[in-house]
């Protein structure tokens, strides 16, 4: 008999391995782009989901958008004892390429629900794990009016920057 107990696998939990792989999708946004038809897809994917082409080229997606679509998530939360937290908002995301992203909306009103909202890609700490380490990722935070403007390029950025937290 060993002093080893049978390891527990936590599913939940990411591994160091699996999170270095996939830094750029979580970290910059990066997905795949079909040479031959022009599709992007994000995440990334290994083969075309329209030409069957299988060598893809890696894509960085837009880091601005409008949101098709948004909900509030389900307040099952709040019955486990999260009854402090703010709401949280869930939506679709059609970037300014053309992709489309199921993401988190930081910084939404109940109003804006379903309005059409601009927003900017921010970078914002997920949540703690299992292992003690801290998992980082992508959220989208509603771009002021002022910024909306297309003439604006540098106002934008510098709007999404302030959004996000120091």
């Amino acid at each position: 008999m060993t002093d080893f107990h049978d390891q527990i696998y936590r599913h939940a939990t990411y591994s160091s391995l699996k999170s270095w792989r996939e830094r750029y999708g979580r970290y910059r946004l990066v997905g795949s782009r079909c040479p031959g038809c022009g599709t992007t897809y994000f995440p990334r994917r290994s083969s075309c989901a329209r030409c069957h082409r299988r060598k893809l080229e890696a894509y960085e997606c837009a880091h601005t958008g409008t949101v098709v679509v948004m909900w509030a998530q389900i307040p099952l939360v709040r019955l486990l004892g999260y009854a402090d937290l703010p709401q949280r908002y869930v939506g679709i995301v059609a970037l300014d390429d053309g992709t489309h992203i199921e993401t988190e909306v930081t910084d939404a009103r109940q109003e804006q629900v379903n309005d059409p909202v601009r927003v900017g890609l921010v970078f914002r700490k997920l949540r703690r794990e299992s292992n003690g380490n801290w998992l980082y990722g992508y959220k989208f935070a509603a771009i002021p009016e002022a910024a909306v403007d297309p003439r604006a390029g540098e106002a934008v950025e510098a709007a999404v920057a302030q959004a996000a937290p120091r």
